[in-house]
């Protein structure tokens, strides 16, 4: 599997992980057991699962900066922007567009994930060449 293909992989697990239109989610279960004796399994898994979070959300800040994600983010906004006006999606809240939502995420933090910035390697310092030295002569 090349490395954009698993990046991309483990950020929709991640996502799907998180929450899915399934029952089959962090949300949902930790809504139906954090008040019983669950509840330090429940933060524990949260607290793993933000960590994932901030390694993808840095690894895309590193390589997009601040910038880059937010022209990424309004890139996306306009072609759903246009998907929705063109008739094509629903602006509701449905199973296939929380699935796209989770498909357009991953994609977007596996490419910023793959995104390589140019190394940029520090110049040499050259000395300059020495000058030879004259003597002037003194009155």
């Amino acid at each position: 599997m090349s490395g954009f293909l698993l990046r991309w992989a483990i950020a929709a697990i991640l996502l799907a992980a998180a929450y899915n239109p399934t029952q089959y989610n962090y949300t949902t279960w930790a809504q139906a057991n954090f008040e019983g004796d669950q509840r330090a399994l429940v933060i524990g898994l949260g607290a793993m699962l933000a960590i994932a979070f901030l390694v993808y959300l840095i690894g895309t800040l590193r390589a997009l900066g601040v910038v880059g994600l937010f022209l990424v983010v309004i890139i996306f906004g306009l072609l759903g922007y246009i998907l929705i006006d063109k008739g094509i999606i629903e602006p509701v809240i449905s199973a296939t567009n929380i699935w796209g939502g989770i498909a357009v995420l991953s994609l977007i933090l596996a490419a910023a994930m793959s995104w390589r910035r140019g190394t940029k390697a520090p110049a040499k310092k050259s000395t300059p060449a020495k000058k030879p030295e004259t003597k002037t002569a003194q009155a």
